[in-house]
């Protein structure tokens, strides 16, 4: 019998049994793949002064593999170590930009007195245009 007539003989019931039987399966065979996640790879390899031809030579990933990092595919984890380290930052931060990054690590560790403090210079010093 040919698999798609077995598919047609069974009733609705059994077809759904039939696919949570086999969930668990898929599941294990895509248990290495990581969800698409927004990144900024492309921004971290900008301020680094790095070209996708120097990120394949430093990680030793294909170079398919980078092009797809750039069109927005989401690196598997051991590679998110390899860019981070790259970047020298942490494996994190290659989902936040670069100045965003800067800035959490900026205010790490500060009491929400001394934050005020540095948000109140800052908007002395530089007070924002009126158009």
């Amino acid at each position: 019998m040919q698999p798609g007539l077995l598919i047609n003989r069974l009733t609705t019931p059994e077809v759904a049994a039939l696919s949570i039987c086999s969930m668990p399966n898929v599941t294990r065979i895509h248990a290495s793949k990581q969800p698409r996640r927004p990144h900024h790879i492309a921004d971290w390899a900008e301020l680094r002064g790095f070209k996708q031809a120097d990120i394949v030579r430093e990680t030793g990933a294909d170079k398919s593999l980078v092009s797809r990092w750039f069109n927005g595919s989401t690196p598997g984890l051991e590679w998110q170590d390899k860019l981070a380290e790259l970047f020298h930052t942490e494996p994190e931060s290659l989902f936040r930009h670069p100045d965003d990054d800067w800035l959490r690590r900026f205010f790490e560790d500060r009491g929400r007195e001394e934050i005020e403090r540095i948000k109140a210079t800052l908007e002395t010093a530089f007070p924002r245009k009126r158009a």
